[in-house]
């Protein structure tokens, strides 16, 4: 496939408030502080989902030591509290990828947290090179037969000449400047403490901001957890073929899912095998332009479809069909058309130099070289592709104990997904460990990022005004599990 779409395939792919009492009641904030911001409306899901907003932008320096050097206007959108008491302490939304917009979450976010919305304002600071902060993008050229295996020399060539292009010293957008824009951002509007909610990736930036400023973080929600220790993709494609594995399960184990499609871990074991050495042409229509595109259906093609569909809940229970589908009849048409859609709604969510930025700099110089996972449907893909990258990307300077863990006198509630593809439970597990006034909740037959779930909103909701863990009421949680499986193209089953 063109490297664009298979890199986007394979990687997707916040001293006061340190207590559960609100913080600054509405006659003590500041007047003025959103004075200066302009209404704005911002949209997303191909412009199904809009939010109104208030948007403006923050001056840093790109480089903290030359303060007078080149300055970067960092992007940031407000949603204000609807109450008529706002508390002092905001909810900041961090945002996943990394590569990804946080101001483009707000639309998809605003439901999740609008009961915290009562009473304190939502910020999405979009992160140093993404959406409107210098973003990092790189035009690559996709054109001709859209899922070609990338030639390394041109994706370097190409890659080289972004670099040259942006105003951009890459070695500077990592985690911990992002983090540091983020207290200067606090600083800048007289914040004395934050809450943060991070999903994805932005549970690192969460987990790094409370190492290096505990003093000014209320509480922490961190949704689809990325341990401190892991070198972000590197078990990529275990823990897709784990997911997958228990979607299998849940199927077997239901009557009519079990019925209509037996044996699927062998169907999919087979599918992995099978396209891994044939490599069928198709013409599939883009879901955009309706026009016929020439694809060879390969493993890759194959692992987009599935890793993305893992993803969301409802479409986890779409996998079944088309894995049998695809080994019964031999024809992997439907599983093309799953991958070319998600290639097109992916093609503008990452902002690629900045996924480089973070993974060369922080994740590369300690990516485990005893991992063997040429059999899994991604296989070894996230290591070719950092090897041939980072081999000349100028990478940053990351701090020594930067993947140790660590604690803080912070509560943090941890959220996972029984079936997440990506960060599973375990990561989550892992990561309660290491702080002291923690709770890991796991949502049965979810995915990847459950706080859109209303019962998992909910406990969020009562974390964040709580400040604390123990008194949570979870007994929603035990309503959760899969959706209904699709035995067919009419929809799922009753």
């Amino acid at each position: 496939m063109g490297f664009k779409s298979r890199f986007r395939a394979i990687f997707c792919g916040v001293l006061i408030g340190l207590t559960s009492a609100p913080a600054l009641a509405q006659e003590d904030r500041v007047e003025d502080r959103w004075a200066g911001l302009n209404k704005c409306e911002l949209s997303a899901a191909g412009g199904r989902l809009t939010a109104d907003a208030l948007c403006g932008t923050l001056t840093v320096a790109e480089n903290p030591e030359q303060p007078e050097g080149r300055q970067l206007e960092l992007a940031f959108a407000v949603k204000e509290a609807r109450a008529s008491a706002v508390l002092e302490d905001p909810v900041v939304f961090l945002a996943g990828g990394p590569g990804q917009s946080a101001r483009d979450a707000l639309p998809i976010m605003q439901r999740a947290l609008r009961e915290l919305n009562r009473e304190r304002d939502l910020i999405f600071l979009d992160q140093r090179g993404t959406g409107g902060s210098n973003a990092l993008e790189c035009g690559f050229d996709d054109q001709g037969e859209l899922w070609l295996e990338p030639d390394w020399d041109e994706v370097n060539r190409q890659l080289r000449g972004c670099l040259d292009d942006w105003e951009a010293d890459v070695r500077l957008y990592t985690t911990t400047q992002g983090a540091s824009d983020l207290e200067a951002f606090r600083e800048a509007f007289g914040f004395e403490s934050l809450n943060l909610i991070g999903g994805s990736y932005g549970t690192r930036m969460a987990q790094v901001y409370l190492r290096n400023y505990p003093e000014r973080v209320r509480s922490v929600v961190l949704d689809g957890v990325v341990p401190t220790r892991l070198a972000l993709g590197a078990e990529h494609a275990m823990m897709l073929d784990r997911a997958l594995g228990k979607v299998f399960t849940a199927c077997s184990e239901d009557a009519t899912c079990g019925g209509a499609f037996p044996g699927l871990q062998s169907a999919f074991e087979e599918l992995k095998t099978r396209y891994r050495n044939e490599n069928p042409q198709l013409v599939v229509t883009h879901p955009r332009t309706g026009e016929g595109i020439d694809l060879h259906f390969t493993r890759d093609v194959l692992a987009s479809a599935l890793r993305f569909l893992a993803y969301n809940p409802e479409t986890q229970m779409m996998i079944p069909y088309l894995v049998h589908e695809a080994a019964s009849t031999g024809s992997p048409a439907r599983l093309a058309s799953q991958a070319m859609i998600v290639s097109d709604r992916m093609n503008d969510m990452i902002a690629i130099g900045l996924n480089f930025a973070v993974g060369c700099s922080e994740d590369w110089p300690v990516w485990p070289d005893d991992i063997d996972q040429s059999e899994t449907l991604l296989g070894d893909s996230m290591t070719e592709i950092y090897e041939q990258v980072c081999s000349w990307w100028p990478a940053g300077d990351t701090p020594a104990d930067f993947h140790e863990p660590f604690d803080a006198d912070v509560p943090v509630l941890l959220m996972s997904g029984e079936l997440d593809p990506v960060t599973p439970p375990d990561y989550g597990e892992e990561a309660a460990a290491q702080f002291s006034d923690s709770r890991h909740l796991v949502a049965d037959g979810r995915g990847h990022i459950v706080l859109t779930n209303p019962c998992m909103s909910s406990i969020a909701t009562q974390f964040v005004r709580d400040a604390g863990v123990s008194d949570l009421d979870v007994d929603c949680m035990d309503r959760i599990g899969h959706e209904p499986f699709f035995i067919d193209l009419l929809g799922p089953a009753p």
